[in-house]
């Protein structure tokens, strides 16, 4: 039996529901179009990092992404094609059981429709791809969920030119997948790897824990709805890019932003008689008052760093130059303990 702490954490079952959120709006979006354009490939599902299936935490058992995946698809009624990866062969016969195990009598599940490769998705996946399952105007979904891996941005991309209205989702840890790798010198940022996708719109979810846990969503469509009330933003958007800013870089990277002043539209220039003497003057400022009551409000009584605690703290990405004012998207609104973390103070 596969080790469950290997799959599973505090965090799992937010975003199990989430996922399960997620291919339920995509779902239903799709079967939309293709009733509407007489698209008649199968909905593709590629999940490139699946697991075990079933999920155990705390005495509590709930589904991971490809049985939420296939219950979601099958209570739409959209046709579909599962492919599923998973290198260690132990937890792929597990997935296997689990996928193809009737769950009532009216369930008909179909090894062949839904098949578990148990083999490294970087090796497994182009191989299936080439394989010319498909036609380009199919719609679908690819999830990757890689654990310790950064975002496998060749994989996602072969996706995209094969069927480019398939739409890629990747769960990412922002802090162990790309923050603590390579040490002051790494050279690999998650924003990067976001940008090398090759889709127009891409949505971000704020991150939660201290592992900065988010997902990442690109697609095509412009029209693709957001999910604000469980955090979810367009990467164009002013909350989109701050969120991307936090989960981009260290602490240290950030205070060495913060003392590099900005420039251009991202500061208010003082009015004639404005003025401030100290930072402790400009602090109590009107004019930074009320950016921010405006950071506050878009934080939505939520901390912008972790996104468990209520904010506290206004914090700075970038400072403005002397005698300038803030603009909103200088700042975050953070809770105390993330304010003392990105300073390296004690709480």
């Amino acid at each position: 039996m596969t080790n469950p702490r290997q799959w599973i954490s505090a965090e799992t079952e937010r975003k199990e529901r989430h996922f399960r959120g997620i291919v339920r709006m995509h779902a239903n979006i799709c079967k939309g179009i293709a009733r509407r354009h007489g698209i008649a490939s199968p909905y593709l599902y590629a999940d490139l990092y699946a697991g075990p299936g079933s999920l155990r935490w705390k005495n509590r058992e709930f589904d991971g992404s490809p049985l939420i995946a296939r219950d979601e698809l099958t209570r739409t009624g959209l046709p579909y094609q599962a492919v599923h990866f998973e290198e260690d062969a132990a937890v792929a016969a597990q997935l296997g059981e689990a996928l193809w195990t009737p769950a009532s009598l009216l369930d008909a599940p179909d090894p062949d429709n839904s098949p578990v490769f148990a083999e490294r998705c970087q090796d497994a996946y182009p191989r299936w791809l080439a394989s010319g399952e498909g036609r380009r105007d199919r719609h679908g979904l690819v999830y990757s969920d890689p654990i310790g891996d950064p975002i496998p941005v060749d994989l996602l991309n072969a996706t995209a030119e094969k069927f480019p209205r398939v739409d890629l989702l990747a769960y990412v840890a922002a802090n162990s997948q790309y923050k603590r790798k390579g040490g002051s010198e790494r050279t690999r940022f998650l924003a990067d790897d976001i940008a090398a996708v090759n889709k127009d719109i891409v949505l971000i979810r704020r991150p939660f824990t201290a592992f900065q846990w988010t997902f990442v969503l690109w697609t095509n469509w412009a029209q693709l709805p957001e999910w604000q009330k469980e955090g979810f933003y367009r990467l164009d958007s002013e909350t989109g890019r701050q969120i991307l800013d936090q989960l981009n870089l260290t602490a240290r990277e950030h205070r060495e932003k913060a003392n590099t002043p900005l420039f251009g539209r991202h500061y208010q220039r003082p009015e004639p008689g404005e003025t401030y003497s100290s930072y402790a003057e400009y602090l109590k400022h009107p004019r930074f008052l009320a950016v921010r009551a405006q950071v506050f409000e878009r934080a939505a009584g939520k901390c912008e760093r972790c996104g468990e605690r209520p904010p506290t703290d206004p914090h700075h990405l970038r400072y403005p130059p002397w005698g300038a004012f803030d603009a909103p998207e200088n700042l975050i609104a953070i809770c105390h303990a993330c304010h003392c973390e990105i300073h390296e103070k004690a709480a």
